[in-house]
């Protein structure tokens, strides 16, 4: 989830997902519109002449094909450039980026860009009017059980991704900025072989660790304000990224104390960084909530966007020499292999006591 989201997007986020985490399915829908359509009327994506492709959730293929390969193949995307926009009907953000696709399809500018929407939300009468009304001109594929999200590790919404000729996701974040995307593009229409893992990607600044664990100054909730590297221990730290609102950084706050347990015997203490709220907000949140770690913030978005923190909540983990060991998701199984390694402890016998999620 975005950080800083309002408490109206929790609140209408409480009221009608209240079960997709039992279901496995995305339960992320980010802050929605005033503006946006709220149709009501049950429509089938079949009836739509130009859109008879949409909305499909069939990936058939060769048998021990990976689904994303599946999902190009099917579509006939193999052997394209295509940015697929995964997303949701109901978050303004990524409404704003779908309309950005469908102006771009329609000048067909960049030429020859194939576009991709990958709808995750599960209402299907509502998604069915949504796109109706959009008239969308590339293929929606309806992903419900976030199935194709997860095979491209796509669960935080909206995000995009630019696919080249051979599968390979070259560039994963915000809507390209329209600049650089032709260039991109073009790029990527001459290659003439796969480069494999070693294709580069764009779009990626890298961070200027050392420089950003000495100038990130952020208060503690007793006011005390020192440089984030002062939090380090002796073999590392363990820094996460949250706000109050999100519910997936609910559950990464109400796992810190166990996951903070089993890293400080190990010399390695955690803390949590609580990002665009407002003071006021943020000492409410946690008088009601223990951690067990120091908890800073920032009620400005100058850390997010230094530590370039798309989402929250978002992983990182320090070694001995600050060198970032991992930074992801607040899966805890894969904190704890990063962890084992950092440390030089034996692979499995690091247990951080919670699951974690893979949501954002």
């Amino acid at each position: 989830m975005k950080p800083g989201a309002t408490p109206f997007a929790l609140f209408r986020w409480l009221l009608t997902f209240p079960m997709r985490l039992w279901h496995g399915g995305p339960v992320r829908p980010c802050r929605p519109s005033p503006l946006d359509p709220r149709p009501t009327s049950l429509l089938a994506l079949a009836a739509l002449g130009a859109l008879a492709a949409a909305g499909c959730e069939s990936t058939a293929g060769q048998p021990g094909e990976a689904l994303p390969a599946k999902f190009l193949k099917e579509h006939g995307l193999q052997g394209k450039v295509v940015l697929i926009e995964f997303g949701l009907y109901d978050c303004a953000l990524s409404g704003a980026g779908l309309d950005k696709m469908i102006e771009m399809c329609r000048d067909n500018q960049p030429p020859d860009l194939a576009c991709v929407r990958v709808e995750a939300a599960q209402d299907a009468a509502a998604v069915d009017a949504y796109y109706k009304a959009k008239s969308v001109p590339f293929t929606v594929y309806r992903d419900p059980g976030a199935a194709l999200g997860r095979a491209f590790d796509a669960t935080v919404y909206p995000v995009f991704l630019l696919v080249d000729k051979y599968g390979r996701v070259r560039y994963r974040g915000a809507f390209p900025e329209i600049d650089k995307l032709p260039g991109w593009v073009d790029t990527l229409q001459r290659e003439k072989a796969d480069a494999g893992d070693a294709a580069p990607v764009f779009g990626v600044t890298p961070l200027a660790v050392q420089k950003l664990l000495d100038e990130t100054r952020l208060p503690d909730l007793q006011g005390a304000v020192k440089p984030l590297r002062d939090y380090m221990g002796r073999r590392g730290v363990l820094a996460v990224f949250v706000d109050s609102t999100c519910p997936f950084s609910g559950k990464a706050i109400a796992d810190i104390t166990k996951v903070s347990g089993a890293l400080a015997k190990h010399e390695m203490p955690s803390v949590l960084v609580n990002l665009a709220e407002k003071k006021e907000k943020v000492l409410e949140f946690y008088a009601s909530h223990s951690t067990g770690t120091p908890v800073l913030y920032d009620e400005t978005r100058a850390t997010q966007k230094a530590w370039q923190v798309n989402s929250v909540p978002t992983v990182l983990l320090f070694d001995a020499a600050g060198s970032v060991a991992y930074r992801g998701k607040a899966v805890w199984a894969d904190v704890a292999k990063a962890a084992e390694a950092a440390l030089k402890l034996p692979a499995g016998s690091l247990n951080l006591g919670a699951k974690g999620t893979e949501f954002g």
